[in-house]
């Protein structure tokens, strides 16, 4: 009895099927100062993209000049974008002057840029699969 209750057991454990847990590494290049803060979302679709839901994860850590690097760990697999910020003068938003354009270091992730605005989802959105690092630099 206890044999046929092991192996019941275990082909119950052998047919739940199991989330991936992946990682995105974030490696920010081209902080100017070390003021302020870098601010981080993960996004998780077009409607966090837009402002529509709120942004799977967020993260802030203090600006150093030169590199900074994220890592989140345990997402599932999907479609993601990145969008960071460096709040310099640390009120929590982006800076913007008269006419609405930043007036504080932004960017996304695969380094899109938009035209007169910011860059469309489809530029800004990668497969997570596994262990990726995404390269981004401020050059705004």
């Amino acid at each position: 009895m206890r044999k046929l209750l092991t192996l019941g057991l275990l082909m119950i454990a052998v047919s739940v099927p199991t989330v991936n847990a992946e990682t995105l590494t974030v490696i920010i290049e081209n902080v100017k100062t070390n003021g302020g803060h870098i601010m981080l979302r993960v996004l998780a679709g077009q409607q966090e993209f837009k402002g529509d839901e709120e942004a799977i994860t967020s993260i802030k850590q203090r600006a150093i000049a030169g590199k900074v690097s994220f890592t989140i760990s345990n997402l599932p697999a999907g479609e993601y974008g990145v969008q960071i910020m460096h709040d310099s003068n640390s009120n929590g938003k982006l800076d913007s002057n008269l006419v609405g354009m930043p007036t504080e270091p932004w960017a996304f992730s695969n380094n899109a840029a938009g035209n007169f605005g910011p860059p469309k989802w489809d530029d800004v959105k990668f497969d997570l699969s596994g262990t990726i690092t995404q390269s981004i630099s401020f050059n705004h």
